[in-house]
C-alpha cells in the first residue's frame, strides 16, 4: 500500500493502473471507462495526527488576489474567484454551475486548467482541481453548483504581470455543439 494525504492509501496495482490512464494519449480511454464504472473501494485507516513544528509550511497563503471573472457557455458558467500564493504552489479557485449529470453517470464532474504568463511559463493544473458540489449556491434546482481548486507548482516568477488561463471541459466534447475551452485573462498587481 501507499500512503498519500489523511488516512488515503492505495494499492501498488491501483497505481499502475492510474498511471496507465493518466499516459494514454486518448480523452477517454476504455481502461478509464472501465476503472469509473466501479463501485468506489473505501477502506478506513488510521490517521497518525503530523507534529507540529516551525519547519512545516503554513496552510493559509502568503497572499490572495480576488480576480471575480465570469464567462458563460451554453447553458454552463464558470466564475474564477480568487488567486492564493502560498510558500511552494499557488491555487485557483473558481466555480462552476452547470446541469447535473444524468442518473447513473460514472464519471465525477471535472476540469483541465492549463495557465501561461507572460514570460511563456505554463502550469498544467494538478489533476484539475478538486471538486465539492455546493446546492446551497444554485438559484435554480436544475442547476448543480460546484466550487473547486486547482493546484499550480512553482509559483510564478516576480516578473509575471498578466495569465492566461484556459479550462476545458473533458466532457464538453460529447455535447452539441462540443464545447470551446474557456479563456480569461487574469492581470496580476505589482
Amino acid at each position: 500500500m501507499i500512503a498519500g494525504p489523511g488516512a488515503a492509501y492505495i494499492c501498488e496495482d491501483c497505481l499502475h493502473l492510474c498511471q496507465e490512464i493518466l499516459d494514454d494519449p486518448m480523452p477517454f480511454s476504455a481502461k478509464a471507462l472501465e476503472l469509473a464504472s466501479r463501485p468506489p473501494v473505501v477502506i478506513a485507516a488510521p490517521q497518525e495526527l503530523p507534529r507540529v513544528s516551525e519547519a512545516a509550511p503554513s496552510r493559509d497563503p502568503a497572499r490572495t488576489i480576488v480576480i471575480q471573472l465570469e464567462q458563460k457557455q451554453q447553458d454552463m458558467t464558470l466564475m474564477l474567484h480568487q488567486l492564493q500564493l502560498f510558500s511552494q504552489h499557488f491555487e485557483l479557485h473558481y466555480l462552476w454551475i452547470r446541469p447535473p449529470l444524468p442518473g447513473g453517470f460514472a464519471f465525477v464532474p471535472r476540469l483541465i486548467f492549463i495557465i501561461q504568463d507572460n514570460t511563456g511559463m505554463e502550469w498544467p493544473g494538478d489533476r484539475g482541481g478538486r471538486l465539492l458540489a455546493r446546492p446551497d449556491l444554485a438559484n435554480d434546482p436544475a442547476m448543480a453548483v460546484y466550487e473547486g481548486s486547482a493546484r499550480f507548482s512553482p509559483l510564478p516568477g516576480g516578473d509575471v504581470r498578466a495569465m492566461v488561463v484556459r479550462v476545458a471541459d473533458p466532457l464538453g466534447q460529447f455535447a452539441d455543439p462540443p464545447l470551446l475551452p474557456w479563456r480569461f485573462e487574469i492581470s496580476l498587481p505589482a
